[in-house]
């Protein structure tokens, strides 16, 4: 079993676990263990709240900088005209307002690790220039004419499909794959649920010694529901659907009513089973005489609808390459 961490990213050096129990889970921090030896760039895709900024700490924490400067940034954060100042810093009158030389993330971070949370909202015109900076790993700080060398490994976050971002030209083709030379995807917590109890109850303890209050548990009905609900905020919902909890408790349990809610929703609603698939609502029925190219075909429209149309999990749940789905899709389109 891991130990959820959270925040402190690059404050401290101590080891940040994952509670997990999970196959997929362990295999993905083994992966981060041996990518952390490299100087590769590393990019971690996922929904928001998987645990994107645990990873990046893990890697940060088995790669050979483990005490030199990490430096995180949210590219989404920002506003637009600051991303470049914020990234490479500007020297003293470079624009209004810069009365100072100021130091960049790049600089900040150099002989360490830049964290680009949420890289998916950098504005176009900054990409060419982070480009060039990983690229020759030098930069010019803005106004400034010398240029600055630095040593620094990339690792960048998204909650996007930043293919689909490179194709609708929001996203540089050749930034995304300077970037993505080793993808790491974190699946949502409703394709691991068996995290779920071992979650929530990190979370109570976490939460019951901050507030000082007195070990409770967690009923059955209310972890049925937890086991139940899809966790569109994934592990940062749960977590403060239990912290809401503990602050509303008054018993030795934590019950249904003490629960937002969005989640005591889910209790109210029945869900349509497949009685052909002995009543499993995770089950198709496919018609005898259907042709293989018909079961497919079906099983890929599903696949979809399961994970909200998120062609890049629905290709890794099927097994195919992302391009080989498209193609297929593309193939139905003409067909249909």
């Amino acid at each position: 079993m891991e130990q959820y961490a959270n925040g402190n990213f690059g404050k401290n050096t101590k080891k940040p676990h994952f509670i997990t129990q999970n196959s997929i889970m362990i295999d993905l921090i083994e992966k981060v263990k041996l990518v952390a030896k490299t100087r590769a760039t590393v990019l971690l895709s996922g929904e928001n709240g998987t645990g994107k900024e645990v990873l990046a700490q893990l890697l940060n924490y088995y790669s050979d900088r483990p005490k030199k400067n990490v430096v995180a940034i949210n590219c989404g954060a920002i506003p637009t005209d600051l991303v470049e100042s914020e990234l490479f810093g500007h020297e003293k009158g470079a624009f209004t307002g810069a009365n100072t030389k100021k130091e960049g993330c790049f600089e900040l971070a150099d002989n360490g690790i830049l964290f680009l949370d949420e890289i998916g909202e950098m504005p176009l015109n900054i990409q060419v220039k982070l480009l060039r900076a990983v690229e020759l790993g030098s930069f010019r700080r803005v106004g400034g004419k010398k240029e600055i060398e630095v040593n620094v490994r990339l690792i960048s976050a998204t909650n996007k499909v930043l293919i689909d971002q490179v194709k609708s030209g929001c996203f540089r083709e050749d930034l995304y794959y300077r970037i993505n030379v080793i993808e790491l995807y974190v699946p949502p917590l409703r394709h691991r649920k068996d995290d779920i109890p071992l979650l929530a109850e990190y979370f109570l303890n976490h939460y019951t010694a901050c507030y000082e209050i007195e070990k409770i548990g967690i009923d059955e009905e209310c972890m049925e529901l937890f086991m139940a609900y899809d966790w569109p905020g994934n592990v940062r919902e749960l977590r403060n659907a239990v912290e809401r909890a503990v602050v509303f408790s008054k018993g030795r349990l934590i019950t249904v009513d003490m629960l937002p809610a969005s989640i005591r929703k889910n209790q109210e609603r029945k869900p349509i089973l497949n009685p052909a698939a002995g009543g499993r609502e995770d089950m198709m029925r496919i018609p005898i005489g259907a042709s293989l190219e018909e079961i497919e075909r079906h099983v890929i429209e599903q696949t979809l609808n399961s994970v909200d149309n998120n062609k890049t999990e629905a290709a890794k749940i099927l097994g195919f390459a992302r391009k080989t789905l498209h193609n297929k899709l593309d193939k139905y389109k003409e067909i249909s």
